[in-house]
């Protein structure tokens, strides 16, 4: 038979499901997460509890699916901007045929056209083909200006291997590497999306918790940042004088800083900020030395660097981004570690505190 306390019943005790249930006021000290409108798509009208929600939440939820909509909107046009400007979309292939153009009527599209985002000149142009058989077509993304309806602009016709044959001016296209080295990132970027701080507002106790434990983090907040200016200063590279294997090299670590970012992301979106993990006084300052010796060698690397590929600057970004990122997370390091030796941002950090 069932005793009562089983049941919370004596004493006035909790519940055996009440005392399984997680502690929503001791919450925000645990996992400073945002509110439960922070995920909407569990609950929209007609779904869940969407009828139960008070207006507030109601509004935040809509307004949070709506931002998703609008970042993505705004990426994916970045994204087609990116693809049609740097020779992504303009796909290499066979040369066929070859001819000039002559501008006819130029006018100025923008800030959103069919060349992307930005003011770009679009040219109604007439090609004169080399077997001599005249053609018209609409130039777009300012591969033609006003000055080309007096100069005429060489231009040709490519096979491309699986289809899409095309017609474009003839004209080195140096940043390439950086369009594709983009493409890749910003389209995985596209369908992931970014969250716009403050959509839904954070309670000021959990954002106050959040940024103490962000404070106290190693390397986490670096990932991002340093994997977009690796995959940039690596696209950049390859529009150099002398482009090398390394900017491939520099492209592909900055994806894997992207990567090590995007969980990171996945983890805080599922579990909040946790409370990083405590070290104890000796191996903090042991992190801290490691990070003052990154700051050292990394500038000195990329001190190195520089001297040994200028003029070419395109190069110097390319050889000095592993080197800076190197000091950018030394900086890191030794900063964490001075706030945890300092206790400056947490009396709950281990390193703080020394053991009987």
């Amino acid at each position: 038979m069932t005793g009562p306390d089983e049941f919370g019943i004596a004493g006035g005790g909790r519940s055996k499901p009440d005392a399984d249930a997680p502690d929503r006021d001791g919450e925000p000290a645990r996992n400073p997460r945002t509110p439960p409108w922070r995920e909407p798509w569990t609950s929209l009208p007609g779904v869940g509890r969407w009828a139960d929600l008070p207006g507030v939440e109601r509004f935040w939820r809509v307004t949070y699916v709506v931002s998703q909509v609008l970042v993505r909107a705004l990426l994916a046009l970045v994204l087609f901007t990116v693809g049609v400007n740097m020779g992504v979309l303009n796909a290499d292939g066979a040369v066929a045929r070859s001819g000039t153009a002559l501008a006819a009527h130029c006018e100025r599209v923008g800030p959103v056209s069919r060349s992307g985002l930005g003011w770009y000149w679009s040219c109604d142009a007439q090609i004169t083909w080399s077997d001599g058989e005249v053609t018209r077509k609409v130039f777009r993304n300012s591969e033609l200006t006003p000055e080309n309806q007096t100069r005429p602009a060489p231009v040709v016709y490519r096979k491309a291997a699986r289809g899409g044959d095309f017609i474009a001016v003839d004209a080195p296209r140096p940043f390439a590497g950086l369009g594709y080295s983009l493409f890749v990132a910003l389209t995985f970027a596209t369908f992931y999306g970014v969250r716009i701080p403050g959509v839904p507002p954070m309670p000021a106790d959990r954002k106050r918790e959040r940024r103490r434990r962000v404070r106290l983090q190693w390397w986490q907040p670096l990932a991002l940042p340093i994997g977009w200016g690796l995959v940039i200063a690596g696209g950049l590279g390859t529009a150099s004088a002398a482009p090398t294997a390394s900017s491939v090299l520099v492209i592909l670590l900055g994806y894997l800083a992207l990567i090590a970012g995007w969980f990171v992301s996945q983890l805080r979106r599922k579990k909040g900020v946790v409370e990083p993990k405590a070290l104890p006084p000796e191996r903090t300052r042991r992190v801290g030395k490691v990070g003052s010796w990154l700051v050292v060698l990394g500038g000195a690397a990329a001190v190195l660097s520089a001297v040994l590929t200028i003029p070419d600057w395109l190069a110097v970004v390319r050889a000095v981004a592993v080197p800076l990122a190197a000091v950018a997370v030394g900086v890191r390091l030794k900063l964490v570690a001075d706030r945890r030796l300092g206790g400056t941002d947490s009396v709950e950090t281990a390193s703080n505190r020394t053991t009987a």
